[in-house]
């Protein structure tokens, strides 16, 4: 048996450790007798009085999102979205603050009936056990009671206190508490879930592009919290099993109880097969694990408690068992793209006076995301009369840091559209139409890049100048209207032993005189030289 004062350490390890919050308790306290006790009265109270607000602020949470989704077609102000999201994101945090509250109010109270299970759980040392005839000996004669062995808890009775070490079992406490608050946890996915399929409904057909961009902000936070309480359950549920199994497989293989070990672990095996076999079919894969899993779990927790004649905890474990309610985990990913709302137009051809003083001509709009195409009709000094630009629509209107205006006609998705609009607008008697495009807020004019391009590689002008030579004696009359023939109009002239015939403007030229003069005469030296006259 194990020491009181090494009892006293091991649940005082417990409680500093067991941090995760447990799940609302039951009406009537497991311990009557701790009702006397005015601080464990006390807290009770508090923790039915926040499980009171908790359930008023959920109801609330549900009539505005009811009220959002029957109002959402109607709704096209931002200022109303954010009315409703602002609003329902806040007491979801309210929520959240309301629990952490309750999982100090439940640390405390686990703390009392710790102590309380440590007075009664040993009369000496070496205390016998307990029977059903003894018990009744023991009840009468007042002397204390091995409460511990009559826990509705399954991991409150001595069967672990005994079996593991004071690190284990401390590990296996806050993975029961964990484990209490993963339907919690579950809910609040479910719940925020809900909402995202809602928000992206809306956003998916709002007409409205302020509408759309406040509905996307709620989006992404709501994709983040998803993303948060997937991680949670699954950190959750991957300790819960890991700690759980190895403390039931320890105290079953201890006293020998192969059978039922045998049998925990082919029900094991299917679960995991089956969740193996669903893995990345559905939002959460830690969703899914956690429900498909906790049915077996807890069958095994019933079969501990059967294999050990644990009466109390069986009941408790059967009751949950019956009451266990299926967890949709079925949840479509869900991934929104984030919307253009680009204003696409052809070019028209209406009344010069379209726009005038009622009916202003729009600025321009420059859109920070997707590409557009616009064709710019002339850059001025001042604003200019409608008359100018002969009745096109639409047209708008930028003006330029250096105080110059620039008039734009149509819009365009693609760069082919926008070159039809350009010749269409030539035929129409503009000079210059240029094609400009706007990327993700940077507008580019492509005509004039086109025309430096072009600019850039035409052949550049040169001064240079050449001459064709030839060594020889004299130049016979065959050759002279060879000369003549290929390149009329060149002066010949003498420079000591050689002739030089020229000048040539152009290099092909002078090629095209010396490649005749080496084909009838093969013997001929015949060269070019290069005049630089800059």
């Amino acid at each position: 048996m194990i020491e009181k004062k090494r009892i006293y350490t091991l649940v005082t390890l417990c409680i500093a450790t067991a941090v995760a919050i447990t799940i609302a308790r039951a009406d009537q306290p497991e311990f009557p007798e701790l009702m006397t006790n005015a601080r464990y009265v006390e807290l009770r109270a508090k923790n039915d009085s926040l499980m009171m607000r908790e359930d008023s602020v959920q109801r609330l949470v549900a009539e505005l999102r009811e009220e959002f989704s029957h109002s959402r077609d109607s709704v096209a102000n931002p200022v109303d979205i954010d009315k409703y999201t602002s609003h329902i994101l806040t007491l979801e945090e309210a929520i959240f603050e309301i629990r952490q509250q309750r999982g100090d109010v439940i640390t405390e109270i686990n703390n009392i009936e710790q102590e309380y299970i440590l007075a009664h759980m040993y009369s000496d040392s070496h205390a016998e056990e307990i029977t059903d005839s003894n018990l009744a000996d023991s009840i009468a004669t007042n002397e204390p009671v091995r409460e511990i062995i009559r826990s509705r808890s399954l991991y409150k009775n001595d069967l672990f206190t005994e079996a593991l070490t004071a690190e284990d079992y401390a590990e296996l406490l806050v993975a029961q508490a964990e484990d209490e608050a993963l339907e919690r946890l579950c809910k609040e996915y479910i719940d925020n879930y809900n909402t995202l399929l809602t928000t992206v409904d809306k956003y998916r057909t709002t007409d409205s592009e302020d509408v759309a961009d406040s509905l996307f902000s709620v989006y992404l936070e709501l994709k983040h919290r998803a993303e948060t309480r997937s991680n949670k359950i699954d950190l959750s549920w991957n300790h819960v099993i890991d700690t759980k199994y190895y403390a039931l497989g320890y105290v079953l293989e201890k006293a020998n109880r192969y059978d039922a070990l045998d049998a925990s672990s082919e029900a094991f095996s299917q679960m995991q097969q089956q969740c193996s076999e669903l893995d990345g079919s559905y939002a959460s894969d830690a969703l899914m694990h956690y429900a498909v899993g906790r049915a077996t779990l807890l069958d095994y927790e019933i079969l501990t408690a059967q294999e050990f004649g644990l009466i109390e905890a069986l009941d408790s474990l059967q009751q949950r068992r019956s009451e266990l309610n299926d967890i949709e985990y079925r949840h479509q990913s869900v991934n929104l793209e984030r919307r253009l709302f680009l204003d696409y137009a052809p070019i028209i051809i209406g009344r010069t006076n379209f726009y005038n003083s009622t009916n202003r001509l729009p600025e321009l709009k420059v859109y920070e995301r997707g590409t557009i195409y616009r064709i710019l009709l002339g850059t001025f000094k001042s604003k200019q009369t409608m008359t100018l630009f002969k009745g096109v629509q639409p047209l708008f209107i930028d003006q330029e840091e250096k105080n110059r205006y620039s008039y734009y006609a149509g819009g365009f998705a693609t760069l082919a559209e926008a070159e039809e609009a350009q010749l269409f607008l030539k035929e129409k008697g503009f000079k210059r139409p240029e094609i400009c495009r706007w990327c993700d807020g940077v507008m580019v004019n492509l005509s004039q890049e086109k025309d430096n391009e072009e600019e850039a590689n035409e052949p550049v002008a040169s001064n240079n100048r050449y001459i064709v030579t030839l060594e020889c004696d004299s130049i016979s009359d065959d050759m002279r209207q060879l000369i003549s023939a290929t390149t009329p109009d060149k002066m010949i002239s003498r420079r000591g032993q050689q002739f030089a015939i020229g000048t040539f403007a152009e290099r092909s030229e002078a090629d095209l005189l010396m490649s005749s003069l080496a084909e009838h005469y093969p013997d001929l030296r015949v060269a070019i030289v290069e005049l630089d006259l800059q």
